[in-house]
């Protein structure tokens, strides 16, 4: 009798530790300390290591920290670099594989430090008054070329660091481009290329003029810099990078392409012969392709023609040039691509129900290792042949937490809009979802317009879903990962289209049964913003709403906001075409808003500029709504601050909680 007691205590307590074992949680707004964010993977020389960026959140400090890390690429236990509390950024190993070099804000701006890879503390290599923006190694390692805005004349940054001036400098701008998100006012000083030789001592400074460099990429023989820019006549006024080639030595420039239109990130062929680039879009709504050019001149060549979708990222040569790999959107999915260099078939490596975001390859072209996530899993490191048959997981930084998480896998939908068109989004079932009952929605259109939702993690949806909340996320017409047609529909029609697919995907999900029609709320955030103020102007369908960065006014956006190009080349000089400037408009019906509506945006959005939230705010104050206005000091068009995103999340779920439950 006593053994089988001791066999049933044994058994119960081996059970009680199987069930707690099991148990999970749903996801919280604190687990947002709990995500952390790996990017710029790049190989080392011989292959053997991965060097990459990990960016995780202090919540004691309250700020996000990013340090270098680097992993066997063979797999392994991760070794972290750099532990200073300033943000390291972009490592790049020299080719001879002697330094890691990599961006620190550690002189309070941004410079270029050095690893020597035998040992010992990173050393700074340049002191740049305007800071380092990017750089890349020389092929024969002694020298990096990087990109720097022209600096202050040393006596004012002197005037600075002993403030001197307790009055503000007067800002004077000249240009037409006078001022951009996040950056602020624009002076005359531009981006220019810079080389410094990995001794250190005075960087050359190898262009000028009042235009600005980006992209740069050398020449295998170290004798050429390839970069974008635009430089014509009137940059600001019109959208017409090219690629150009500096010969180092006597500062010469060529124009590689004559595209009247955007080309940017090049890169060249081992061989040194062609320089392939993204480019080619049509103005706001079209395809990015992938390109080719001969650098000793003549017609580019589109190589990807046969596929109407946006290529992403840098492209990348293999080893013997046979092939260009790069990133492809396409409906709701990043993925891994790579193309004959001479044209031909594009061949998915990595596909799926997924999203990669950044990829290198190794220097012997074998393996690839790139940054993916999905649904349900944050964004990680993998490792892959160069064929994408075998694909491993290198870090497991989400591993713990997601084993004691519930989580909500969206369920992929495809609707008929209004004309028949097809749609696709995703639905979110609140966690412990139970049929038979019915819950409140909320309806979350993304920003751009021109932009998409992909298969990646969010941890705002699955934290609606944890209180309860059926999420939809839809791509409408102006997506931009079903081609041309289909993204240019909402061309100079706003809130149209556009507003009418989402609708009717909220409709075939109340048509299933599991949704209180009587309980919806909608969510934006920029366009997403924009998009939630039709839908308080056109619907009475909402009980609550929540809108972000969004516009009221379009003809008084023209010049406060950092888009007079977007605007010119969709709806014309707004002088020129007032009626539509004002038809578009969503403050024109803002009398027709009945839904309690909460508004929120940054002090110095530049995007979206807070202006345009205020006047929809105070309409619905003057008219009666429930209304709130929420402003965060010193954020641009993202919020940033880590303290204000637990706030932003916080209100969003009171305010629907408050209307919807």
């Amino acid at each position: 009798m006593k053994k089988k007691i001791s066999l049933l205590l044994i058994f119960f307590l081996f059970g009680f530790g199987l069930s707690k074992e099991k148990e999970k949680r749903k996801i919280s707004i604190d687990d947002l300390f709990n995500l952390k964010s790996i990017s710029q993977p790049v190989f080392s020389p011989d292959g053997k290591w991965i060097c990459y960026v990990l960016t995780e959140n202090d919540k004691e400090k309250k700020k996000p920290n990013s340090d270098l890390w680097m992993i066997p690429a063979e797999g392994g236990k991760p070794i972290r670099l750099t532990y200073h509390e300033k943000v390291d950024t972009r490592p790049a190993w020299s080719p001879d594989g002697k330094y890691l070099a990599f961006l620190s804000g550690r002189d309070e701006k941004n410079q270029i430090w050095l690893f020597n890879t035998r040992g010992g503390e990173p050393f700074q290599l340049t002191k740049m008054r305007s800071g380092v923006q990017s750089f890349v190694w020389s092929p024969d390692s002694s020298k990096i070329a990087f990109i720097a805005k022209d600096p202050e004349p040393e006596e004012e940054e002197t005037k600075k660091e002993k403030k001197e001036e307790e009055i503000p400098k007067v800002i004077v701008t000249r240009r037409l481009q006078h001022k951009g998100d996040g950056i602020g006012y624009y002076d005359d000083k531009r981006n220019h290329i810079w080389l410094v030789s990995v001794e250190g001592g005075e960087p050359i400074k190898l262009t000028d003029g009042q235009y600005d460099e980006e992209d740069i990429c050398f020449s295998p023989s170290g004798k050429e810099l390839f970069f974008s820019s635009n430089r014509t006549e009137n940059p600001d006024g019109n959208r017409n990078s090219d690629i150009w080639c500096l010969e180092i030595e006597t500062k010469k420039l060529r124009k590689l392409t004559q595209d009247e239109r955007g080309d940017h990130n090049p890169s060249c062929s081992h061989d040194g012969k062609f320089v392939a680039y993204l480019g080619g879009a049509n103005p706001v709504y079209g395809t990015t392709f992938l390109w080719k050019v001969s650098i000793s001149g003549g017609e580019a060549v589109k190589i990807s023609s046969a596929v109407d979708r946006n290529v992403r990222g840098k492209p990348l040569w293999s080893a013997d040039d046979k092939y260009i790999y790069f990133l492809l959107e396409d409906s709701g999915n990043m993925h891994i691509c790579r193309i004959p260099s001479s044209g031909g078939e594009v061949e998915r490596i990595i596909g799926g129900e997924r999203t990669v975001e950044e990829l290198t390859i190794s220097q012997d072209g074998k393996k690839i290792a790139f940054i993916m996530d999905d649904f349900l899993n944050p964004p990680e490191l993998y490792i892959s042949d160069a064929e994408g048959k075998e694909i491993r997981k290198l870090t497991s930084l989400h591993d713990e937490l997601l084993a004691h998480l519930e989580l909500s896998e969206p369920e992929n939908i495809h609707y008929k809009s209004f004309d028949g068109e097809e749609i696709e989004g995703w639905v979110m079932k609140p966690v412990g979802f139970q049929p038979g009952k019915k819950y409140p929605m909320i309806v979350r259109p993304h920003g751009g317009p021109n932009a998409q939702y992909s298969a990646s993690f969010d941890h705002e949806f699955q934290l609606l879903a944890a209180e309860g909340y059926v999420v939809f996320f839809p791509n409408p017409r102006g997506s931009s990962g079903y081609g041309e047609p289909f993204g240019k529909a909402i061309w100079a029609d706003w809130g149209n289209k556009d507003l009418k697919d989402v609708m009717c995907g909220v409709e075939f999900i109340i048509n299933q049964g599991y949704v209180d029609q009587e309980r919806l709320g909608i969510y934006g955030w920029s366009y997403g913003g924009i998009m939630t103020n039709y839908a308080i102007t056109r619907t009475s369908h909402f009980k609550a709403a929540i809108s972000g960065a969004g516009e009221a006014d379009y003809f008084s956006c023209y010049g406060y906001d950092d888009l007079h190009l977007w605007w010119e080349e969709e709806l014309g000089l707004p002088w020129e075409n007032r009626d539509i400037y004002w038809n578009l408009s969503p403050i024109k019906d803002v009398t027709k808003i009945k839904t309690p509506t909460l508004f929120m945006c940054g002090q110095f959005d530049y995007r979206c500029p807070l202006p345009q939230t205020e006047q929809m705010y105070l309409s619905l104050k003057r008219l009666g709504v429930e209304t709130e206005l929420i402003i965060y000091p010193g954020e641009s068009h993202g919020i940033r601050k880590l303290d204000y995103q637990v706030d932003r999340l916080k209100r969003e779920i009171e305010w629907f909680n408050k209307y919807l439950k």
